[in-house]
């Protein structure tokens, strides 16, 4: 069964503007992209449309795009584990991989094999959720519950499962060197508290990373 044909129509259909302050714009002129699991394309029209994007491609094995119609220059559905797009090597400056890793078997094989196509100090962009939420911990630690979601931190699909730490050494071992993070968090007073006292992790239910190719 495929659970992701149970999907709401908005799990394929949002432009992931957060990464923004984290695009490589240090040249001042547009750059080329590479988006995995790009669902509906939505990203990668918004990097063009904006200007940011000279030249953008997708991979996307549960949509389809439509390159006639949409602003994107390449697009393939296919499963990123079993075969890889026919782009060139070293010919892109940015790589995105938003809420993709942790649906795969070997997330490792992924990233090392995705690395062939940045170019020389390329970017790759992920996205992934923080298993150790403080509201993941407290349900395992004290009502014994694990318990798959349609959507969240334990949706279904998921595979793996990554904290901070966890996902820098995913990045760092396959030769990437980590620039930056970012947590994202709700605005709520037990968050904010625990954010005060420095247990930022616990809060966040997502972390955005930045690593460049050396």
């Amino acid at each position: 069964m495929n659970l992701y044909s149970n999907k709401d129509n908005q799990y394929f259909s949002k432009a992931r503007t957060e990464i923004e302050p984290f695009l490589p714009k240090d040249s001042g002129s547009p750059f080329s992209a590479l988006e995995i699991g790009c669902s509906e394309g939505h990203t990668l029209e918004w990097l063009k449309r904006t200007g940011y994007c000279s030249w953008t491609a997708g991979v996307e094995p549960y949509a389809k795009v439509d390159v006639s119609k949409r602003d994107i220059d390449y697009f393939s559905n296919l499963d990123i584990e079993k075969h890889l797009p026919e782009i060139a090597v070293n010919s892109v400056d940015l790589i995105l991989c938003l809420d993709v890793l942790e649906h795969l078997v070997n997330p490792w094989l992924t990233v090392t094999e995705l690395i062939q196509f940045l170019k020389p100090n390329g970017r790759l962009i992920i996205s992934l959720p923080n298993i150790r939420n403080y509201h993941i911990l407290m349900n395992l630690a004290f009502r014994g519950k694990f318990e798959y979601a349609e959507s969240g931190i334990l949706d279904q699909t998921h595979l793996r499962f990554f904290t901070k730490s966890s996902a820098i050494s995913l990045l760092e071992s396959s030769g990437l060197k980590v620039i930056c993070s970012k947590a994202t968090e709700a605005d709520r007073w037990q968050k904010r508290f625990l954010k005060f006292l420095g247990f930022e992790e616990l809060t966040s239910k997502q972390f955005l990373f930045v690593a460049e190719r050396s």
